[in-house]
């Protein structure tokens, strides 16, 4: 079996720190009043605690991400209302400010497919990941009567490696919903799992002059009625 790349931790870590620079961090956090009037807050330690999940595992709660959050700023015990106080709507302005900023400054350059897909425009892989969330978020992003999740769809261009197209829904919207045919599909191959194992979704990427390749279900019993292999 032909092994994966995986890059060490550094890269990825280098990688992220050259995206959210720490100064710029800090400079875009002066012009809020959250940085101005709060002395232990520290919009870089905040950011990646956030954004990288470092409260790991189901417990997403505001007191995991207070204690994660005290390590990684290495301060002093902070109370849990002055915590959950940071929370405003200045503070969620700043952080999508950060991430349009950070998607309109990808590198969007292209590589060229070669060998077996050179004759294909682009490989598209299709993927969905559940998030779990704070429990009061439930209202909006509902994944059980007492559980609270989110989901992101995501499209990523193999050419590119970035991504084309994606969305977030409450935890219980289910993948297949969320991945629309069209053009865009036209001389692409489209990756997905059983999570999009649809035959109205394998005829429309046909007819739209893609390809598709997805594993087939156990229970499948197909009538082969051409060999296209040479």
């Amino acid at each position: 079996m032909e092994s994966v790349y995986t890059p060490p931790d550094s890269v990825v870590v280098q990688r992220i720190q050259r995206a959210f620079a720490s100064d710029e961090l800090r400079e875009r956090a002066r012009a809020t009043n959250l940085a101005q009037r709060e002395r232990k807050f520290d919009v870089v330690a905040l950011f990646y605690t956030l954004s990288l999940g470092f409260a790991a595992g189901s417990d997403r709660s505001i007191q995991a991400f207070l204690e994660r959050y005290v390590e990684m700023a290495d301060c002093d015990e902070l109370s849990y209302p002055s915590f959950h106080g940071w929370f405003e709507p200045g503070f969620v302005a700043l952080l999508r400010e950060i991430l349009d900023d950070a998607i309109e400054n990808l590198d969007t350059g292209r590589t060229d497919l070669s060998g077996r897909l050179e004759r294909i425009r682009d490989v598209l892989i299709v993927d969905a990941t559940a998030i779990s969330l704070y429990q009061d978020a439930k209202a909006v992003y509902a994944l059980d009567e007492d559980r609270a999740g989110a989901k992101l769809h995501v499209t990523e261009s193999l050419s590119t490696a970035l991504p084309t197209r994606f969305q977030t829904t409450d935890g219980k919207t289910h993948e297949r919903s969320q991945l629309p045919t069209g053009e865009w599909v036209a001389g692409a191959l489209v990756l997905f799992d059983l999570g999009y194992y649809d035959f109205w979704l394998f005829d429309r990427i046909d007819t739209n002059g893609g390809w598709f390749v997805c594993r087939v279900k156990d229970d499948a019993n197909f009538d082969i009625v051409e060999e296209l292999r040479t």
